[in-house]
């Protein structure tokens, strides 16, 4: 994983193998190719659900994680709501598409489902906050027989009702980066317009100010989406 196991591009020159580079399409601005990286986290997310075209689906943190699992759960075919205390992050999801958004501190995940999607509860779960009451939630308002995957990085580790997922015959399975053909795929889904990428840029940042721009993610908060760094200009 370049910048984390292996050099980033953070840096003047930096090497990475021919066969590990996928080609954009000519029509990608240099803009939708920064954000095929985490667009391919979320394809590997939702490959891990398996089919879910026609299903209800939640996805609890509208960051820009949570922003694209739902916006590839939709391009699969799946209804979506999303859940933040974020208004900021909620607008956001409503302009990529979401079915319904749903504050946690104004009304609980049930409810909204109920709002959203009628009576019948959510198939599956996407917990994309990396915080245990959502997780909590998360088991507390599936239906029987659902799928929670995890997406979110636990920063503490987080105590949930394990006797209701047993109760409920609950289905959890983590979910971590991706492969290359979730790249690829993320590229075609950019690429088709099936995802929305204009509401996610928050602002850019030349090269010189490099450190300033983390400052900026730092101040900004969940009041902000993704940053970027210009390293050179459009063709």
């Amino acid at each position: 994983m370049c910048g984390f196991q292996a050099p980033g591009c953070a840096q003047e020159y930096w090497t990475t193998p021919a066969d590990k580079t996928v080609p954009l399409p000519s029509k990608l601005t240099f803009e939708q190719g920064a954000l095929v990286e985490p667009v391919a986290v979320a394809v590997h997310a939702i490959s891990r659900a398996g089919q879910i075209t026609g299903k209800r689906v939640a996805v609890l943190g509208a960051g820009p994680i949570g922003n694209l699992v739902a916006q590839v759960a939709r391009s699969a075919g799946a209804r979506v709501v999303v859940a933040d205390v974020s208004s900021y992050r909620l607008a956001v999801g409503s302009q990529c598409g979401a079915d319904g958004v749903s504050n946690p501190a104004q009304e609980t995940l049930a409810q909204a489902s109920a709002r959203v999607f009628g009576g019948g509860g959510f198939d599956f779960a996407f917990e994309c906050a990396g915080v245990e009451s959502a997780m909590q939630s998360a088991i507390e308002a599936i239906r029987k027989g659902g799928t929670i995957i995890l997406v979110g990085v636990f920063g503490e580790k987080p105590r949930v009702d394990l006797g209701l997922v047993q109760d409920r015959e609950l289905n959890i399975a983590g979910t971590l980066m991706y492969r290359k053909k979730d790249y690829q795929h993320a590229v075609e889904l950019i690429a088709s317009g099936d995802i929305v990428t204009d509401p996610l840029v928050s602002r850019h940042f030349p090269f010189s100010d490099y450190s300033d721009a983390y400052h900026f993610i730092d101040a900004e908060g969940s009041n902000s989406m993704k940053v970027f760094i210009k390293l050179v200009s459009e063709p």
